[in-house]
C-alpha cells in the first residue's frame, strides 16, 4: 500500500559526517560501498567499460568536492545517484551520439555480469548456461542503447539498480508521475526491440 513503506535509517550517515569532518578513510569507505552501483549505471548508460570507469571516478570526485554542501535532507545514496545520473546524461549530450559499439556489445556480459550471477547457489553453472546469460545480457544492453537517454536512465535505475519510484523522482528532480510514464514507455519499447529474439528462443 502507498504510504506504508518506511525509509530505513541511512547507513551512510555516520560515514558522511566523518568525511565532512575531514576523515578521508570514511569517504574511501563510501566509495567502496557505492562504486559498483555507480559504475554499473555508467556502463549501462554509456556502453563502454573504460569510459564508465572514467565517469565513475569523475562522479566520486564531484561528490568529494561537493560533500560540504550535502545537508542530509535526502539520503546520501540518493544525492550520489543524482550526481551520477546527471553526469551520465551530460556526457552523452556532450558526445552527441548514442553509445554502444559492437565491441562493447560483445563485452557487455563479461564486463558487468547480471546481478543474479552474484547470488548463484552452490555449484557453478555450466559453461553453456553462462554463455547464454552473456548473450542475453548483450541483447538487452544493445536494446537499452536504442532508447532515448531519459527513458534508458529510468529503466536502469528501476529495473537494473532496483531503486524505488520515489527515490528516482528525487534523484532526477522530476515528478513521480513522470517517472512512471517514462518507465512505461521505455518498457514497451524494450519489449518491442527484444520481441524478435524472444520468439527465436521458443
Amino acid at each position: 500500500m502507498l504510504g506504508t513503506d518506511r525509509q530505513p535509517p541511512d547507513e551512510d550517515q555516520d560515514l558522511v559526517a566523518r568525511a565532512q569532518a575531514g576523515d578521508t578513510r570514511a569517504f574511501e569507505t563510501l566509495v567502496r560501498r557505492h562504486q559498483r552501483w555507480v559504475f554499473t549505471l555508467a556502463l549501462r548508460m554509456i556502453g563502454d567499460a573504460a569510459e564508465a570507469e572514467d565517469l565513475a571516478q569523475d562522479v566520486f570526485l564531484k561528490a568529494y568536492r561537493g560533500l560540504a554542501s550535502f545537508r542530509g535532507t535526502s539520503r546520501f545514496s540518493t544525492w550520489l545517484y543524482s550526481i551520477a545520473s546527471h553526469h551520465c546524461l551530460n556526457a552523452l549530450e556532450a558526445r552527441g551520439r548514442q553509445p554502444l559499439h559492437r565491441r562493447e556489445r560483445e563485452r557487455a556480459g563479461e564486463d558487468d555480469p547480471p546481478a543474479v550471477l552474484d547470488r548463484l547457489p552452490n555449484g557453478a553453472p555450466r559453461a553453456d548456461a553462462l554463455l547464454e546469460r552473456q548473450e542475453r545480457a548483450s541483447l538487452v544492453q544493445a536494446a537499452l542503447a536504442r532508447l532515448k537517454t531519459d527513458q534508458r536512465l529510468v529503466v536502469v535505475l528501476r529495473d537494473i539498480q532496483g531503486m524505488s519510484y520515489e527515490a528516482i523522482a528525487e534523484a532526477l528532480g522530476i515528478e513521480l508521475g513522470t517517472v512512471r510514464s517514462r518507465l512505461h514507455r521505455a518498457r514497451m519499447e524494450l519489449k518491442s526491440l527484444l520481441a524478435p529474439h524472444v520468439r527465436n528462443d521458443r
